[in-house]
């Protein structure tokens, strides 16, 4: 598992594609500012469209991704220019999805739409731009789009399989992302040769006893200079990122396991169950035993 896998594990984000829309001729779809906690995307698999977002307008086609981490409202219209008034959009359940449509059979274009819900909110995750879009390969658009248009129609199993592909899709932004934008904050400090040792580590195993010595050794740095290099890059201490990790593991082992609370503290780096449940206390407003009740 590496340091991408960890993230989204740690931020255990739930995705579902819920919404497969077809129009024809004129249409326009208004999306309000999501909640915190939900990120949104659009997967345009047929035509084009137009998308205004943040006083901007740009363009997406077959295979582009819009991917709105922190559910910023966005306006998505007809490409082409037409004197014509607009069609009434219906909604009703066909097979796993719910279609949107303004058109009985021909359509002109066509995309799926989902969400991200991010259980885990204290992840580097938020620290995602307010939008970016992701052309796919020809290759990759005509696999994940059969797939999703096939399960679309299917009965049993195919919701499991769509929220798997949302899954899939998500690693593709993120990496996408990463590879071609000046990310910030942690995810800024993860493409930093001199911080990534450190990161890597706790990130992987936030559960051993690291220090500021030690972490700094694994950089080749003094304790000092590390220490200033990681503010300088995320804005915070790496002992508060180093707590934001283990908490975000505690979170998720109190709800997939049945572990005790004093084997949760253990395996998230405490000795003490009493400063274990302080500090979750204090990261979650609640102790780890009214959590897991919750849950």
């Amino acid at each position: 598992m590496d340091y991408l896998d960890k993230l989204i594990q740690l931020a255990q984000v739930e995705g579902k594609i819920d919404v497969q829309c077809r129009f024809s001729g004129n249409w326009q779809v208004d999306h309000p500012q999501e909640p915190n906690l939900l990120g949104i995307f659009h997967l345009v698999s047929h035509g084009e469209c137009y998308v205004k977002l943040l006083d901007q307008q740009f363009h997406l086609t077959q295979g582009d991704v819009l991917f709105l981490p922190q559910g910023v409202a966005h306006h998505l219209e007809n490409a082409i220019l037409s004197s014509e008034p607009l069609q009434p959009i219906t909604h009703y359940l066909q097979g796993a999805l719910t279609l949107k449509s303004n058109c009985e059979k021909e359509f002109d274009f066509e995309m799926f739409c989902g969400h991200f819900y991010y259980n885990g909110h204290l992840s580097p995750l938020f620290q995602l731009p307010e939008y970016w879009r992701l052309s796919l390969s020809s290759e990759i658009t005509s696999a994940l789009l059969n797939l999703l248009k096939n399960e679309a129609d299917r009965g049993l199993g195919s919701r499991s399989t769509i929220d798997a592909l949302c899954h899939v899709l998500l690693t593709y932004l993120i990496r996408d992302y990463l590879e071609k934008n000046q990310a910030k904050g942690v995810l800024a400090a993860l493409q930093d040769k001199r911080l990534y040792p450190a990161i890597n580590a706790m990130l992987l195993t936030p559960e051993q006893p690291w220090n500021m010595e030690s972490l700094a050794e694994l950089c080749a740095m003094s304790r000092a200079s590390f220490i200033r290099l990681f503010k300088q890059k995320t804005a915070y201490l790496p002992g508060r990122f180093l707590t934001d990790l283990r908490m975000q593991k505690a979170n998720l082992l109190l709800k997939k396991s049945s572990q005790s609370i004093l084997a949760v503290a253990l395996a998230v780096g405490y000795q003490s169950e009493t400063y274990f449940s302080k500090t979750f206390k204090t990261y979650y407003g609640v102790s780890p035993a009214k959590f897991r009740q919750t849950v």
